[in-house]
């Protein structure tokens, strides 16, 4: 009788283990699900506010990039309309053909901002910048920042064999202060030049202007345009205007770089993995 006892005890004992073990599986099965759901729930949760906080950020950068360079547009239109508005005159007089001039000029301007703007890869908004500057001076050379060495990515106006070469950034006191400061740099001429290191592309004649200017983008300079007008008849009047204008035509290609730049970035984090 004993023997039967523990043997039903131990039977039922058995199967209350299984039980409880079967249940217990169940249990942690449906902790881990509920714990995974949990998990993803969160991470999707995150990433729409990383992506909502992304898109806003874009946006809101893009819109300071188009205010800027609807600025540059305007400001070049304006000075365009106030030259025409100015132009006529009751007799003859010698500033005429120079006002005439300054429309031209003007006009070249806003013809290349506006080729800037429909350039949709850096590369087309680098030749538009470059084809924009040789048209209001002589010789032009966009040179990439790599490191500390500048490469040229092109060049306009240049004779066989005289264009820029790769050229380190130290190797001349303009260049390095360019890249340096961000701020445009002209180019002493020959006589004033104390470097005997200065490129050969850069060797300015006395009665001639020469500058480097920066390319800008998100605040480093990425590139380097180097403009001269040693091709030129020397026009002591005519210096400021071109330097002028070549300044605006990068300070806008910066800009429209940095929107292109930053459109691909959005595009890219956009993308799923």
């Amino acid at each position: 009788m004993d023997q039967h006892v523990r043997e039903a005890v131990d039977t039922f004992i058995m199967r209350v283990r299984r039980d409880l073990d079967a249940h217990l599986r169940t249990l942690t099965t449906d902790l881990l699900r509920f714990a995974q759901e949990t998990q993803d729930t969160s991470r999707a949760e995150l990433e729409r506010a990383v992506s909502d906080a992304r898109a806003d950020a874009e946006r809101s950068f893009r819109g300071r990039l188009e205010s800027l360079r609807g600025e540059i547009s305007r400001e070049v239109e304006l000075r365009l309309a106030t030259e025409r508005t100015e132009l006529p005159s009751p007799r003859p007089d010698p500033r005429v053909s120079m006002r005439e001039g300054r429309v031209e000029t003007l006009e070249r301007l806003l013809a290349a901002i506006r080729r800037i703007d429909e350039a949709s890869t850096l590369s087309g908004i680098l030749e538009a910048l470059a084809k924009g500057a040789a048209a209001e001076t002589s010789r032009v050379a966009i040179l990439l920042v790599e490191g500390d060495t500048l490469r040229t990515w092109g060049h306009f106006g240049f004779a066989a064999n005289s264009g820029p070469i790769e050229t380190p950034i130290g190797q001349s006191g303009v260049l390095a202060a360019a890249v340096a400061l961000r701020q445009t740099s002209f180019v002493p001429p020959m006589l004033e030049n104390r470097e005997s290191n200065t490129p050969a592309f850069m060797r300015v004649p006395v009665g001639h202007t020469g500058l480097v200017t920066p390319i800008i983008v998100a605040g480093d300079v990425v590139a380097l345009l180097y403009a001269d007008d040693v091709d030129r008849l020397s026009m002591q009047e005519d210096a400021p205007v071109w330097t002028e204008e070549v300044e605006l035509l990068v300070r806008h290609a910066s800009v429209r770089l940095e929107n292109v730049t930053s459109e691909r970035t959005a595009e890219l984090m956009s993308r799923p993995a």
